[in-house]
């Protein structure tokens, strides 16, 4: 796998499969989109691109919460690496960053420097300011780009769907077991 801290230095991409979210904790979940983004690349003769933050945006848009990481970003780049994806680009994530309206970071970042030819989302993601990036928001954009959308549903293990928000609940509350099944590994 290879690591892109710099967009400017990011390679010619050929037919990018792409995913993007904080990708804190590794979980089930991440590991189904992971999956779609190997497949589908495979299946256009594409590159596999993880896009992700750091720091986590969370620690940058509300550091007074009790939001916490459920791994360092070392930790879920070396899980990420697990998966075999080609490329992990790794978005340094300030309150400016934070201000780039969605379909400025679609087009400037995920089609034009990643040269995407599909996006894989779950059904409830949603990026750029304020989340404006909604599902229907940046399946339109990518429409008028010619990018395919590539929807998976939510991941549900006995009946708990698996977030990471979900499981920092469970390891606030010493839910070690249930969060561990939800991550796919001990903790």
């Amino acid at each position: 796998m290879e690591v892109i801290t710099d967009l400017d230095a990011v390679p010619p991409l050929r037919n990018a499969v792409v995913a993007v979210g904080a990708f804190d904790g590794i979980h089930l979940g991440h590991r189904q989109i992971f999956a779609q983004v190997k497949a589908h690349a495979k299946k256009i003769g594409g590159v596999s691109v993880i896009v992700t933050f750091d720091p986590h945006p969370q620690v940058v848009l509300h550091p007074n919460s009790d939001f916490f990481q459920i791994f360092p970003l070392e930790e879920n780049m070396r899980l990420i690496e697990e998966e075999d994806i080609d490329y992990l680009v790794v978005i340094h994530f300030t309150k400016v960053f934070s201000q780039i309206p969605f379909n400025e970071f679609l087009q400037d970042i995920i089609i034009n420097k990643l040269q995407a030819k599909a996006i894989v989302m779950g059904p409830s993601h949603s990026f750029g300011h304020n989340r404006e990036g909604n599902q229907q928001a940046i399946t339109e954009l990518c429409a008028q780009n010619n990018i395919d959308i590539i929807e998976i549903p939510e991941y549900v293990l006995n009946d708990v769907k698996v977030r990471s928000a979900q499981i920092r609940r469970l390891i606030a509350n010493n839910n070690w077991d249930i969060a561990a099944e939800l991550l796919g590994r001990k903790i």
